[in-house]
C-alpha cells in the first residue's frame, strides 16, 4: 500500500502538472499525450510500467518512480520494460527514474565502454529542492502575489524532496501554506493540490489530522 500511494502521488502529479512536469527534471522533450503503459510478454503475463507519455519528438518517456535505494535488479526490470515498449511500440523510448530515496545509488548494470541506449536518466527529487525558491513562495503570500504552475508544482513536490523523516513535518508545512493560498485566492486552480491527499494518507498516521489536512485540499 505505501509504494502504491506513492507511486499514484507522482502519476497524478504528472499527469496534472504535464509539460511543467518534465520541464522540472530538464528533460527537453514536447509531451502530446498519455501513452499506454501495459506490456505484452510471451509468457502471458502482462506488466505495467509507471506512466508512459508520446512525444512530437517521436519517442515515448516512459517515467518510473522509486522511493527506495536503487538497485541492480531495479534498473534490470526498468530496461526490461523499455526493450518490451520499444518493440511493442515500434518507437524508441527514453526511460526516466525519478528517485525519491536521499541517497544515490552506486550500481550500474553497463559500464562506461558500452552503448548507452539502453542506460535510463536518473533524477534524484532531493536535488530539485530550493530553499529559495521555498521562501520566496512564503514571501509571495506574505505580499498576496499569485502564485505560478511552476511554483504550485514545486510545493506539491517538496515532502518527496526530503529524506523520510522529514517528509510529515514537511507536508503539514505545505497544507498550511496552501490553506493560505486558498484563502487569499492566489492560484487559480485548486485542483493541482490534489495529489498531496495521498502524501497525507501515506505519513499522516493520526485519523483526525489525516481528516483536517485533507479538508484543507478538497474544501
Amino acid at each position: 500500500m505505501a509504494h502504491q500511494n506513492i507511486d499514484k502521488f507522482f502519476k497524478v502529479s504528472a499527469i496534472l502538472f504535464g509539460q511543467q512536469f518534465v520541464d522540472a527534471f530538464g528533460l527537453n522533450y514536447n509531451i502530446i499525450r498519455l501513452y499506454r503503459n501495459e506490456l505484452n510478454s510471451l509468457n502471458g503475463k502482462n506488466y505495467f510500467t509507471d506512466l508512459v507519455f508520446e512525444t512530437r519528438e517521436g519517442i515515448l518517456l516512459n517515467f518510473e518512480f522509486q522511493d527506495v535505494k536503487i538497485k541492480k535488479n531495479d534498473l534490470k526490470r526498468y530496461m526490461k520494460y523499455k526493450v518490451q515498449l520499444q518493440c511493442q511500440s515500434g518507437k524508441p523510448v527514453v526511460t526516466v527514474i525519478i528517485c525519491t530515496y536521499h541517497i544515490k545509488s552506486e550500481v550500474y548494470i553497463y559500464n562506461e565502454t558500452e552503448t548507452s541506449i539502453l542506460k535510463p536518466i536518473i533524477r534524484y527529487l532531493f536535488e530539485s529542492y530550493d530553499e529559495v525558491k521555498y521562501l520566496t513562495i512564503k514571501n509571495k503570500l506574505k505580499s498576496n502575489y499569485k502564485l505560478t504552475h511552476q511554483e504550485v508544482q514545486f510545493l506539491v513536490l517538496s515532502p518527496f524532496m526530503v529524506s523520510f523523516k522529514f517528509r510529515l513535518q514537511k507536508i503539514k508545512e505545505v497544507c498550511t501554506l496552501i490553506e493560505e493560498i486558498k484563502t487569499k485566492k492566489l492560484f487559480d486552480n485548486d485542483e493541482m493540490f490534489l495529489p498531496l491527499i495521498l502524501a497525507i494518507k501515506q505519513y499522516v498516521s493520526n485519523e483526525k489530522e489525516q481528516e483536517n489536512l485533507i479538508k484543507v485540499l478538497t474544501m
